[in-house]
C-alpha cells in the first residue's frame, strides 16, 4: 500500500512514520509538507494521513479540493482541534485521529484501512493485449462504442474494451452502477445532480441524458445507494 503523510511539522512526520513503519514494514510513504504539495503532485495514494492546522491551505480545504478532483484515497485526518471533526464528514473522511496521535487508535485506523482496502472489487481490462487492473470505486462511467466500450476513470484515463456494455451491466449489478442508457452505464457514487432527466457526474463536464423508461427506476436506485452508502457520500 501507498500513503501520504501531508503535515507541516517535520517531527510529527518523523514521529507517524517511525510508528507506522513499526505497524506494516511494507508500507511505503511519501510526505508533503502542505497542501498544495499533495495536490500538485498528482500522485495515487491509498491512505492519506493530513493534518488539519496547516498555513495557507488547511486540510480541510486540501481534502475538499482532491474530492473534487475524483481523488478516492482513505483520508485519515489528524488535529488537535477535536471540534473540527463535524467538518471531517463534508469530506469523506475515513477516520479521525487527534494529536499528538497514539499508538493503539493509529493501528486500528491503519487496519480498519488495509481491510476497507482489500474489500475493494477490482476488474480486470485487457486493452489491445496491454492489461490494466481497476478499482470499481475508480470507474466513473462506461460507453458503449461499436461492439467494445470504453471505460472511463476518476483521473481521467480513458481504456478501450471489448466487453459490451451489456455484458458489463450484468458484471457490475449490485455495485453502484446503472445503466441510464442504451449507450451509458454511470457510477452513483459520482452523482453530483439530477435534474428531471438529466444527471452530471465529478469531474466530467458533459451531461448524460436519463432514457423516459429508466428515469423512474433509476431516481429509486440513485436514492437507495445514498441511504446506504451515507459515508461513503
Amino acid at each position: 500500500m501507498k500513503a501520504a503523510i501531508c503535515d507541516d511539522e517535520k517531527i510529527f512526520r518523523d514521529d507517524l512514520i517511525k510508528h507506522l513503519q513499526k505497524m506494516d514494514p511494507d508500507l511505503e510513504f511519501h510526505e508533503f509538507t502542505n497542501g498544495k504539495e499533495l495536490i500538485r503532485s498528482k500522485m495515487q495514494f491509498d491512505i492519506i494521513f493530513l493534518d488539519i492546522e496547516m498555513p495557507e491551505l488547511d486540510g480541510m480545504e486540501t481534502a475538499a479540493k482532491l474530492r473534487k478532483l475524483s481523488v478516492g484515497s482513505l483520508i485519515i485526518f489528524l488535529t488537535s482541534h477535536i471540534e473540527r471533526v463535524q467538518d471531517a464528514f463534508k469530506v469523506k473522511a475515513f477516520r479521525f485521529l487527534t494529536k499528538p496521535v497514539e499508538a493503539e487508535p493509529l493501528l486500528e485506523a491503519l487496519k480498519s484501512a488495509k481491510a476497507e482496502i482489500e474489500q475493494q472489487e477490482k476488474v480486470v481490462i485487457n486493452q489491445k493485449g496491454r492489461i490494466y487492473e481497476l478499482k470499481l470505486t475508480d470507474i466513473v462511467y462506461i460507453e458503449a462504442y461499436g461492439d467494445g466500450t470504453y471505460i472511463y476513470d476518476n483521473r481521467d484515463n480513458v481504456y478501450e474494451c471489448s466487453v459490451q456494455l451489456k455484458e458489463w451491466n450484468n458484471r457490475l449489478e449490485g455495485s453502484g452502477f446503472y445503466k441510464i442508457h442504451k449507450s451509458y452505464i454511470i457510477s452513483m457514487r459520482y452523482v453530483n445532480r439530477i435534474v428531471e432527466n438529466q444527471l452530471t457526474l465529478e469531474g466530467v463536464p458533459a451531461e448524460f441524458t436519463i432514457s423516459r423508461r429508466n428515469a423512474s427506476a433509476f431516481k429509486e436506485a440513485y436514492l437507495e445507494f445514498v441511504k446506504t452508502n451515507s459515508r461513503l457520500l
